[in-house]
């Protein structure tokens, strides 16, 4: 049953949807609208536009034409469209060989047959956690606070015959405290047992041992003889949700929500392929993947396939007068399955923003062994998003339901017949967003991305440079249940059966200055009700048991005895994060 919060996200959608769900047409003491000129589509976030409009020299429209379907016009008035300069007719200067525009730094052959784009990122965070108890919690545990680089990224780009691209991306960063919480030094040792099994056991220092190497993120080959009709092959953003497929450099938090990072797209990444394609007035975009289903740089270990697919609506977009012409509505849906005897790795810890994990996927049962909760036969889920921009403001929400069925295995018997007990992780996650530009406008960064491949069209006009203020507030909920023994065995005295309740807010406050340099600023207070320590802090005291809450908050974590008080009642946390980012 949704809770209160979950019936505020779905006031909000339904008010969402028909207030602006079409742009008025101008009055007749209006102005009449005088066509604009001819300017570049906006970039999707994060991306360079990948219109494909025609080679380098290319002539724009006479003065007497219309503007393309895909060209946008500022968010403002017919009455101030009037007053816009009429669109020149002189034809653009041949574009360099080698140089940057609109975003992207390029190199080309003569005749434009080959091209190679250059593209990085820096992204210096400081992130700080505050409340009841965090300063007594164990190394390991998950706090951290301290500066660390986020991300330090190297790319290139590039295209052949206009119809083929290719991206491929490296990660330099040391993010333990993101993508690793409580990460661990930990060396497997596997030994063949008398009954055929493979126990493997990890010999462990709690101390947390930051990496630095480089890995492959985004990794592909895409052909593109059509809008309607792209086939991409490589490692890429799973098309599922909405924020999942915007890219880092502009997601409008500093971090994605936490029903996206957490049962959405946990992974972020999949390799596979993927056939998608637009309309090129932009009005409808598709996608349909078929990955491995084990997320990025991990071989399919059971030779089985992940089916993911996104359809995205955008009703008024060839309504050149609308101020909400690029509105759009989306859904998403992946469905997947994992063989009990060839998968052994764990289901991804949830975490906080800052990576925090309020729950992880192992526990210690009553005879005192480590177990592991891993993921288990099928897998699916579905999730619908609204992205509504009226003038300087921005409204986005999603809803995303979720199924994984589960099994659970002795440490170091992961991949083995013994499997204890078979049940699921399942529920729902929502958030609903807005954003304010004090000045400044989306166009800066671009509107939500379907994350197409780049494209660079040289032959429209440089953009001028631009600098905004964006301002902006979320609400979001996760809302989970855990039964380990739902479909076979029975359960331990231990089993964390339970719900998985978290509750947030979040305010946050970016600086841009065009789209390539960000100073961000991100508060975010965690509510976890009902939060109790896995065991008593005195005798009688309040302890998880079967079917209470199991997420925890730092003061959970506390020795007995250090912080009684906080380990009892708090189940809170703050989280400040902070970004100077670079990107090109």
């Amino acid at each position: 049953m949704l809770r209160p919060l979950s019936l505020g996200a779905v006031a909000i959608l339904v008010l969402l949807t028909p207030a602006w769900a079409v742009g008025q047409s101008p009055t007749s003491q209006e102005a009449p609208e005088v066509a604009p000129p001819a300017v570049e589509p906006p970039s999707p976030q994060g991306e360079p536009n990948p219109a494909k409009t025609g080679p380098a020299t290319a002539q724009p429209p006479p003065a007497s034409a219309a503007p393309p379907p895909d060209s946008l016009t500022p968010r403002s008035s017919p009455a101030a469209a009037a007053t816009a300069p009429p669109p020149t007719s002189a034809a653009p200067p041949e574009a360099p060989p080698a140089g940057y525009h609109n975003g992207t730094f390029y190199v080309r052959s003569r005749d434009d047959v080959f091209r190679l784009y250059i593209l990085g990122r820096v992204h210096a965070d400081w992130l700080g956690q505050f409340g009841p108890g965090v300063g007594l919690v164990p190394a390991g545990g998950g706090v951290e606070n301290g500066f660390y680089l986020r991300r330090a990224r190297l790319e290139l780009g590039g295209e052949f015959f206009e119809t083929w691209q290719w991206f491929v991306g490296a990660e330099f960063s040391s993010s333990t405290s993101i993508d690793n919480a409580a990460g661990q030094m930990t060396t497997p040792t596997c030994k063949p047992s008398t009954t055929g099994a493979l126990p493997c056991t990890d010999n462990e220092n709690p101390v947390e041992n930051p990496t630095v190497k480089p890995i492959p993120t985004d990794v592909f080959v895409n052909y593109g003889p059509s809008p309607w009709a792209n086939l991409e092959v490589g490692q890429f953003y799973l098309p599922f949700t909405l924020e999942n497929r915007i890219s880092d450099n502009t997601t409008p938090f500093l971090e994605r929500s936490m029903a996206v990072r957490n049962i959405g797209a946990p992974l972020q990444r999949d390799i596979g392929a993927m056939f998608w394609g637009e309309a090129p007035d932009r009005s409808i975009y598709y996608a349909l993947a078929v990955v491995n289903g084990d997320g990025p740089n991990r071989p399919n270990v059971d030779s089985r396939y992940d089916w993911a697919a996104r359809i995205v609506r955008r009703p008024s977009s060839t309504a050149m007068s609308s101020v909400t012409r690029f509105w759009q509505i989306g859904a998403s849906a992946k469905l997947g399955s994992r063989d009990p005897k060839k998968v052994g790795y764990d289901l991804p810890s949830l975490t906080t923003q800052g990576g925090f994990p309020f729950w992880k996927p192992t526990y210690t049962d009553s005879l005192g062994r480590l177990n592991h909760i891993i993921p288990s036969s099928t897998q699916w889920g579905l999730a619908a998003d609204v992205y509504v921009p009226v003038d300087k403001f921005d409204f986005t929400s999603e809803f995303i339901y979720n199924v994984y069925d589960t099994r659970e295995a002795v440490d170091g018997y992961q991949i083995s017949p013994y499997t204890q007990r078979t049940g699921y992780l399942r529920g729902y996650g929502w958030y609903a967003q807005v954003a304010y530009w004090i000045f400044g406008t989306e166009e800066i960064i671009g509107f939500p991305s379907y994350g197409r491949p780049l494209h660079l069209d040289l032959s429209q006009p440089q953009n001028p440079p631009r600098h905004g203020l964006q301002v902006l507030a979320k609400v979001e909920q996760l809302a989970l249940t855990y039964d380990g023994a739902a479909r076979s065995g029975s359960l331990d005295s231990k089993t964390p059966n339970g719900v998985i309740d978290v509750d947030d807010f979040e305010f946050g406050v970016s600086y841009w200055a065009t789209k390539h340099l960000r100073v961000g600023l991100n508060y975010t207070h965690y509510m976890f009700p009902g939060a109790a320590p896995v065991s008593a802090s005195t005798t009688g005291g309040p302890t998880q048991t079967l079917g209470s809450q199991r997420a925890v908050s730092p003061a959970q974590l506390v020795p007995a005895g250090a912080d009684n008080g906080a380990r009892n009642a708090s189940g809170t946390l703050e989280e400040i994060q902070a970004r100077m980012g670079v990107q090109f």
